[in-house]
């Protein structure tokens, strides 16, 4: 027996057009954050140009739409996704909600995932791309401040935004800190393994400071390349984050790359504020004491240095006493690391931004 048919928490509505409007994403009063290219049929998080010279885990993954957002205002009490993805992304250690669904925040609060109407894993087998429906009633007709998150782990190919009609429909307020804070690192980094997109600890700490966000993260392949270091050190930013501990190949590698990932940013912007953090997971392995001390002097050489805009963070201390319960695999958080990891990162980006 199916679950829904036990637990209709469980269960999909069907979703139909009838009495909605649809919207295009790429028109006002719609605003779309955290992509680079923004055009339908070519969502993706940096020029495919750079991603093609950093390597093929980058040029595979720049497609994924982690860290995307669609903001808007209305008072519309249904609203509703039309999209479509080009191809399906299954994780065996995440669920289809962080991986290829769009969730929805109202007012600063999460309601819920847009979980696809249908036979998910039924579409996930065929080939060619695939369109989906999914429908979020909010209850009541008053106005509020939508955010939507794009999939984690799925590449996105075109997607509309369904309202009531004759709802109202406005423009949201700007980030109160509108230049991104822009974080580069692993799978960790592009939101593995959390429940649903808005989890991830960027999206977590964006909301708490009200800050734009970018999400440099690529599952496997962040190892601090040169070719990578100068394309960020290009982008306008508030603040930067980066934590590529966990996809360096090993201490050696590290040791080669991370000061002069530092080095290359700090020639462009000697004032920015970088935060660098270690490896969180506590059985990474016998040479993580190695790797802190690695980046813990690119840190302490920057200080002596003079340089008052630099930021150090034990990932050892993260999870503290809660180690256990915080990932899914002893590596990639759950939704309780990636909200430590957030009050941990949040705590020093928020003294940064204020």
């Amino acid at each position: 027996m199916k679950i829904e048919k036990i637990d209709s928490n469980f269960a999909v509505g069907d979703v139909t057009a009838d009495g909605m409007k649809a919207y295009s994403i790429h028109t006002s009063p719609f605003k779309i954050y955290g992509l680079y290219d923004c055009r339908q049929g070519n969502y993706r998080r940096m020029p495919c140009e750079v991603a093609e010279k950093v390597n093929d885990g980058v040029k595979a993954l720049h497609t994924n739409t982690a860290g995307g957002r669609i903001r808007f205002k209305t008072d519309s009490a249904r609203i509703a996704l039309r999209y479509i993805l080009p191809d399906i992304c299954l994780l065996p250690h995440m669920p289809v909600t962080g991986v290829s669904c769009f969730d929805l925040y109202a007012d600063g609060g999460f309601v819920r995932p847009f979980i696809p109407q249908g036979d998910f894993y039924g579409k996930a087998k065929e080939k060619g791309e695939k369109e989906f429906y999914s429908e979020v009633n909010l209850g009541s007709a008053k106005m509020r401040d939508i955010l939507i998150n794009f999939p984690l782990y799925n590449n996105v190919s075109s997607i509309c935004v369904l309202l009531e009609d004759g709802a109202a429909v406005e423009e949201s307020r700007e980030y109160t800190h509108q230049r991104p804070v822009v974080f580069y690192g692993s799978s960790i980094t592009q939101g593995g393994c959390t429940g649903h997109p808005g989890n991830s600890y960027e999206a977590i700490i964006s909301r708490k400071l009200d800050c734009d966000f970018l999400n440099l993260g690529f599952s496997g392949s962040c190892r601090g390349e040169d070719e990578m270091a100068h394309y960020i050190a290009t982008l306008d930013m508030s603040a930067f984050v980066y934590d590529y501990d966990h996809n360096a190949p090993d201490a050696s590698w590290l040791e080669k790359t991370h000061a002069r990932f530092f080095e290359i940013l700090r020639a462009a912007k000697p004032d920015l504020p970088v935060i660098m953090v270690t490896v969180a997971d506590k059985h990474f392995g016998e040479d993580i004491e190695k790797r802190k001390a690695i980046i813990r002097k690119t840190y302490e050489t920057a200080v002596a240095n003079g340089d008052k805009n630099v930021y150090f963070i034990d990932g050892q201390e993260i999870y503290g006493d809660k180690a256990d319960y915080a990932t899914v695999d002893f590596c990639h958080p759950n939704d309780l690391g990636f909200y430590l990891m957030a009050e941990k990162i949040g705590g020093v980006l928020g003294e940064i931004l204020s």
